[in-house]
């Protein structure tokens, strides 16, 4: 007995050896949700490429830059290296992100210098070559360039750097000149080169929107320049005022306002003596929003919640889908709200501004989670689990408007439900009223770079932050504006909250904030919710958002 007991120890013990850990550990990919940097400008964050780019100010030393602060996705997340503190970021620092894998990130800070170099009868803008440290500045033909004037240089940072010559003691350029610019303790050495240009005026751009155009000509900086335009086939040119024309050295920039959209037109620049010949330009289309009063609606099919169109209305602009709403759309099985029996945003009748109906976006709850009411140009793309949804922000767009009207009702109440986790410097409490708000941009997003469709390219999960996009710094935003409505009143693009009635119907115009006056925008985001945190399941769970009457101001 003694024996059988000695061989069946052996024999589990040789057993448990062979026994391997053979379990898959989950696959956490970790990114950085936030990075608060000393003197930075902006910070963008790619999930995707795991990189982080800081935009610092001119004057900081890229030797010496200050991480204040760092945040993660994800309690597990470890790095390789201390983020906070003072780093050496003149090149890119490399690092790694680990869960149960690990990750390679990399952080990089850029500091864009703004340089100029301009001298006395120059044509045009002078070219700037960072790279190689050069400077090419055109005069008119027959101008003595051993004997100029300078009439602005800067080369480096602002107040901080040093030039081996001052602008008085630059005056022969037949040869070029060289300086040495020092900033930071390191130096570099420029060449400045002026060369004769046949061209004494010359129309190099012309940026038409709707009703509005930006004409860019070269001419000799000095001489009395005037742009003229005309509706084509017109015989009486009309002057573009002088508060309206903006100069750089010899670059001349008009802004011509008030046209018709959709027409075209004829401008000529003079300059002095010279003119140059007549050139045409056609101003955009004032495209409206599709189905933006909302009278367009049906059904999803064998359901009693709505989408907002009707493929069977007969009119272009209603027959098919434009806005999407966190209900879900009821097809190929995406489902959101509607699939576990809330219904977040429907049709009223009752309550309405044109024509027949509105949008109500109504924020409700679940067994204490918070779903917010919703209403966006996009395409709701499914649940994740009973936590959140996923979202396809964005349609195809080309104009640029200059501001959003719409008219909107809102009542509300106290937060009663707040999520786990809240934004980066965001306090709630349940004293606190919830509010509404509506987000507008147009932009150049990417599907490839930002996870959604062709379509409606911007991918929003509503349980990773990483997914979020911040419309005031993403580099592929255009222009941005929002609307946030409190109980007492609203506000506007951050500014000063105005007292209003916000519980009754009222107009609102939102304008947009352009930081880009050049690029065509290929999508419209348009985002409205009953609840601002609902992303994060914060809000009231009886907050209620009326859209109507959605136009486009150009």
């Amino acid at each position: 007995m003694k024996k059988s007991l000695i061989s069946l120890w052996l024999s589990i013990t040789l057993i448990a050896g062979c026994i391997h850990n053979d379990l898959p550990y989950p696959v956490v990919v970790p990114s950085i949700t936030s990075l608060t940097v000393q003197e930075a400008v902006k910070v963008e964050i790619d999930y995707y490429a795991q990189e982080v780019t800081v935009y610092v100010s001119e004057t900081t030393d890229l030797a010496r830059v200050v991480i204040q602060s760092v945040e993660f996705d994800s309690e597990l997340t470890r790095s390789s290296v201390v983020l906070t503190g003072v780093h050496d970021l003149t090149v890119p620092m490399k690092f790694k992100l680990s869960t149960y894998q690990e990750y390679d990130w990399t952080l990089k800070a850029l500091r864009p210098v703004e340089r100029y170099f301009t001298v006395l009868g120059q044509v045009g803008s002078s070219v700037i070559d960072e790279y190689n440290k050069r400077v090419i500045t055109s005069v008119s033909k027959g101008t003595d360039i051993s004997n100029l004037t300078v009439t602005s240089l800067k080369l480096g940072p602002k107040d901080i750097t040093t030039y081996s010559l001052t602008p008085e003691q630059m005056t022969d350029f037949t040869e070029g000149i060289e300086v040495d610019v020092t900033a930071f303790g390191v130096t570099e050495t420029w060449r400045l080169y002026v060369v004769e240009t046949d061209i004494s005026v010359e129309i190099s751009k012309v940026n038409p929107w709707t009703t509005s155009a930006y004409v860019t000509a070269t001419a000799v900086s000095g001489r009395q320049t005037v742009f003229l335009y005309r509706p084509a086939g017109a015989s009486d040119w009309s002057e573009v005022e002088p508060d309206a024309v903006t100069s750089d050295g010899g670059t001349f920039v008009a802004h011509i306002r008030n046209l018709l959209p959709g027409s075209s037109y004829e401008v000529i620049v003079r300059s002095d003596e010279d003119e140059t010949p007549i050139c045409d330009f056609e101003t955009a289309p004032a495209t409206r929003i599709p189905n933006g009063s909302f009278e367009y609606a049906s059904y999803v099919t064998g359901t009693n919640y709505y989408k907002f169109y009707d493929p069977d209305c007969g009119v272009s602009e209603g027959e098919t889908m434009f806005w999407g709403s966190g209900n879900g759309e009821g097809t190929e099985g995406v489902n959101g709200s509607a699939n576990m029996g809330i219904i977040i945003t429907t049709i009223d009748k009752d309550e309405k501004v044109d024509g027949k109906q509105s949008v109500c976006a109504q924020t409700s709850q679940m067994a204490g989670i918070l779903a917010a009411g919703n209403l966006f140009t996009g395409q709701f793309a499914g649940l994740v689990g009973t936590e959140g949804g996923k979202v396809n922000f964005g349609r195809p767009w080309t104009t640029r408007p200059l501001a959003l009207k719409m008219h909107c009702k809102y009542v509300t109440g106290n937060i009663d439900i707040i999520g786990k986790k809240m934004p980066p410097g965001v306090n709630i409490t349940k004293n606190d009223n919830d509010r509404a708000q509506i987000k507008f941009a147009i932009g150049t997003w990417n599907h490839r770079t930002y996870g959604g469709t062709k379509d409606s390219p911007v991918h929003v999960n509503t349980t990773d932050a990483s997914t979020f996009v911040d419309f005031t710094r993403d580099a592929s935003t255009i222009a941005y504006g929002d609307l946030i409505l409190h109980k007492n009143g609203y506000v506007l693009n951050g500014s000063e909250l105005v007292d209003s009635d916000t519980w009754e119907w009222a107009e609102y115009t939102i304008p947009l904030e352009y930081h880009d006056i050049e690029t065509l925008p290929t999508h419209i985001i348009i985002s409205c919710a009953a609840s601002q945190y609902g992303d994060y399941f914060t809000g009231c769970s009886s907050s209620k958002l009326w859209i109507d009457k959605v136009e486009l101001v150009y």
